[in-house]
């Protein structure tokens, strides 16, 4: 039977428009299929995907009255379909030609004998087959001749623009949704997906909130290739918990979000949660380096906390900033306090970065002294902020604020420049040696370039790198800092435990650490001789000291009790208000030096 010409020359246009504005392939292939039996009273059409890489052939629309899709690999396939592939050129074939080629064994006779069969192959830019389109016919009365094959040609060549099409917009809307990094969904998706299960979810629902403790330490320790592998094994690790249930998003740098449906009680979301970080926490091993990993964790719920998606994520946002705070590796429920928090700690914040950028800082000194000569033989420098309205703040006023932000390390910096070139100033204006005592925050250790900053200003000042005491809280060595103090310690600064006794008193850090001296805290010092529980505590801390050969400072002394105590007790080297209150330079130097 000769096509119906006109007829399918008149649908050349509708086919052209349908590839062309279809919003998906499924709608083309079926349209075109309904053109092809309505024309040439066709019933049997289908299209093959080749995909080389993975040896595969599939078919995404298969249309036969008599057969299934064939299954088989490109590679060793004996059907029409992968003949046709590997000649890269249309392909007709009559039953009698059909059975040649199957006696030749150029083909297996797979599914049932077509009385003719037309293939086009789908070829992209670079003229490389990537499927193509087929139709058949069992029925003797119709036959398929080179007009067919022409508008075949046609079709195929229509239909290829249109998968590029289709596949682009599929990559580029993998690349709108999808980490590429993780290949996990993204906060756009994150957001999208929220608020349709927010609508479609009558039940409890909860937000979840996930960042990785110290990672900014590993970043600047190990590099961003590292710390990938670490972001990439956390992904994997959370895919796995994927279900139903409970939906998994990379949110960007060391956080991920995930949402949490059909939830009965809020002890089931507490479960979770504690899977979740349990998941998370372990030591991993990456180039002979074991890093221990673990995470902070904040939970909204609506219709507790919120029924939109961007103030439930808000929320958790805000608890897993209150579980980072109060000792990490651990999990918050949001509450309503914890927004003042956020804005007080806010507003701090905004206060600080103006201060950092109008160095409205000041240090003050306070003297160290040695009992033997009652000498001056060093000084701690203690920040203070001479704030425009409020005056003079101290440190325990905008310390923890700082921590939370960036501006930590603007005062670090100003401390550690302004201590050491005072100290060159002092020592060098009267001959002396003090020392000088600075404390820095654990925080200040995940700044990369910390040891750097402290050797040039020593050697831009002239000071011997011995003069300075660096302090730090005994958690210090509890975070991933050990590397940092190694460092410090091999510049040649000695190191000092500060506040000794308040912290996790961990013996093994003493002895494996390279700890210089330790201070003994003022919360021992006070009314010392009031208290035996005290003594006993203090007595154990000089002799531990002494067995480790560490210095030890007493800090806190007010009264010559508190001080003829601890020199019964061998200590030698001291500082509180009995002998001076922290002062600024000029009181200082009036005070201490002038009469040297």
């Amino acid at each position: 039977m000769n096509p119906q010409k006109t007829n399918i020359e008149t649908n050349l246009l509708k086919i052209s428009s349908i590839i062309h504005d279809s919003k998906n392939l499924n709608t083309i292939f079926e349209e075109l299929s309904i053109i092809i039996k309505n024309s040439w009273g066709i019933k049997n059409f289908y299209v093959a995907l080749l995909n080389k890489e993975l040896d595969l052939i599939t078919f995404p629309y298969y249309d036969d009255i008599k057969d299934n899709p064939p299954k088989e690999k490109f590679s060793n396939g004996k059907g029409i379909t992968n003949y046709a592939l590997k000649q890269e050129k249309e392909i007709l074939v009559d039953s009698i030609s059909y059975k040649e080629l199957v006696k030749n064994g150029d083909v297996e006779a797979i599914g049932s004998t077509p009385n003719f069969w037309l293939g086009s192959p789908l070829k992209d830019f670079n003229q490389s087959t990537i499927g193509l389109i087929a139709i058949q016919t069992y029925d003797k009365k119709i036959s398929i001749n080179d007009t067919h094959i022409k508008i075949m040609k046609f079709i195929s060549e229509q239909l290829t623009l249109a998968i590029d099409r289709f596949q682009h917009i599929k990559e580029v809307e993998h690349l709108t949704y999808y980490d590429p990094l993780t290949e996990l969904p993204n906060k756009s998706l994150f957001y999208e997906q929220g608020e349709k299960l927010l609508k479609d979810n009558a039940s409890i629902l909860a937000c979840l909130f996930i960042d990785l403790d110290n990672f900014m330490i590993i970043n600047d320790t190990y590099g961003d290739y590292l710390s990938n592998q670490i972001i990439q094994k956390v992904a994997y690790k959370l895919s796995k918990l994927k279900s139903e249930y409970l939906k998994i998003y990379y949110w960007g740098a060391d956080k991920f979000t995930l949402i949490l449906t059909g939830c009965q009680n809020l002890d089931a979301i507490k479960k979770t949660a504690k899977q979740i970080n349990e998941k998370i926490t372990s030591s991993i091993k990456l180039n002979d380096k074991e890093l221990s990993i673990t995470s902070s964790i904040g939970i909204s719920i609506s219709p507790i906390h919120s029924t939109n998606i961007h103030d439930l994520c808000r929320d958790a946002d805000i608890a897993m900033h209150q579980a980072k705070e109060n000792g990490k590796n651990q999990f918050y429920i949001f509450e309503e306090y914890m927004k003042d928090v956020i804005i007080t700690n806010y507003g701090m914040s905004e206060s600080l970065k103006e201060a950092a950028l109008k160095e409205q800082w000041e240090i003050f000194y306070q003297p160290q002294i040695h009992s033997n000569t009652n000498e001056i033989i060093g000084f701690e420098s203690l920040i203070r902020w001479r704030h425009p309205q409020k005056g003079l703040l101290m440190p325990s006023s905008f310390i923890p604020s700082a921590e939370t932000s960036d501006c930590i390390f603007d005062i670090g910096e100003y401390v550690i420049k302004n201590t050491i070139k005072q100290l060159s100033m002092w020592n060098k204006k009267y001959d002396i040696e003090m020392t000088a005592s600075i404390n820095l925050s654990p925080r200040e250790f995940e700044r990369k370039k910390l040891v750097s900053l402290i050797e040039n200003t020593l050697k831009k000042n002239k000071i011997e790198p011995g003069l300075i005491i660096v302090e730090i809280t005994e958690s210090t060595f509890l975070d991933d800092n050990l590397n940092q103090i190694k460092k410090l310690k091999d510049l040649g600064l000695k190191i000092s435990i500060d506040d000794f006794g308040t912290g996790y008193s961990s013996l093994s850090y003493l002895h494996e650490y390279p700890i210089d001296s330790i201070k003994i805290d003022k919360s021992f010092v006070r009314n010392i001789n009031f208290d035996e529980q005290k003594k006993v505590l203090s007595n154990s801390i000089i002799s531990l000291a002494n067995n480790l050969n560490l210095d030890i400072v007493t800090e806190g002394i007010e009264n010559s009790n508190e001080l003829e105590f601890f020199i019964k007790k061998s200590c030698t080297k001291f500082q509180g208000f009995f002998f001076s209150e922290p002062i600024n330079k000029i009181q200082f130097e009036n005070n201490f030096l002038k009469s040297l």
